[in-house]
């Protein structure tokens, strides 16, 4: 870890933004230019506060991923200090059936959020999963994200552009992102092959997140401030994936959820 790096964590350590660091792993804060990272968590940290912000976004939620992934079951949750399992999954003393079948049921959700258009809840962690039978119980922590209309239809569009094999509508998504020259590096971050047998690692995340970063420097443009709570969310998926350790089919994810979001 550089010098800089270290700093800035101690400082985050500080302040009031410190509940961060329950969430992510020190690889994330590479990703995420700090500046840009604390102009947005100051309005997740007060997200966590909303009481009522959480318990509507829980009811709309439950309602549509019963319709999309009916094998979760989604619980309230509480915010919590470090990495401690808060409902007791453990990979390490899991089945590799058990592990492949959460590391599907953790991608499906992820797009079911960003299909779907309601207050985006961030929490992916193993900690907030355990199995009961042949349901999956959730349970995330009131770290929400809150994005707009317009940028969840465009990385809709993008990954439907990418499972559909319609570059053009990639092309296009990218535009109304703003990102249009980010082509060959979301391509890069999605990944090759025909994205059935996927191995998750947080060195391909920091690396292609990373990128985006950096070419949009060069570019010299502005990033939505709604991509850092993407790479939230992003973040902690790989990580959860990391440790699950099993290849995801990610396009039949993505099928299924598609197929269930009435209008697509």
């Amino acid at each position: 870890m550089s010098y800089r790096l270290s700093m800035f964590i101690h400082l985050l350590k500080k302040s009031d933004w410190a509940f961060l660091l329950d969430f992510v792993s020190p690889a994330f804060f590479k990703v995420i230019p700090p500046l840009e990272l604390v102009s947005n968590a100051s309005a997740l940290a007060k997200r966590t506060q909303d009481k009522e912000l959480y318990r509507r976004a829980i009811i709309a939620m439950r309602e549509q991923i019963s319709k999309t992934v009916p094998e979760i079951q989604l619980l309230q949750g509480q915010m919590s200090h470090g990495h401690s399992d808060v409902l007791g999954f453990n990979p390490d003393s899991a089945t590799e059936e058990q592990r492949r079948a959460l590391a599907q049921r953790i991608v499906e959700i992820y797009f079911a959020q960003i299909f779907l258009h309601q207050t985006v809840f961030l929490d992916l962690r193993l900690s907030r999963f355990s199995q009961s039978g042949m349901e999956w119980r959730w349970s995330p922590a009131p770290l929400l994200g809150v994005f707009s209309s317009d940028f969840l239809n465009s990385m809709a569009a993008l990954y439907d552009g990418f499972y559909g094999n319609k570059p053009a509508k990639m092309h296009e998504a990218l535009r109304k992102l703003g990102m249009e020259w980010a082509f060959d590096v979301f391509m890069e971050h999605f990944g090759e092959g025909d994205q059935t047998s996927v191995k998750f690692t947080m060195s391909h995340f920091v690396h292609t997140f990373h990128e985006i970063f950096m070419k949009c420097k060069a570019e010299k443009k502005n990033l939505k401030g709604e991509f850092v709570q993407l790479g939230v969310i992003l973040g902690l998926m790989y990580e959860s994936l990391e440790r699950l350790n099993v290849p995801v089919d990610v396009r039949a994810a993505f099928n299924r959820v598609a197929k269930a979001v009435p209008g697509h």
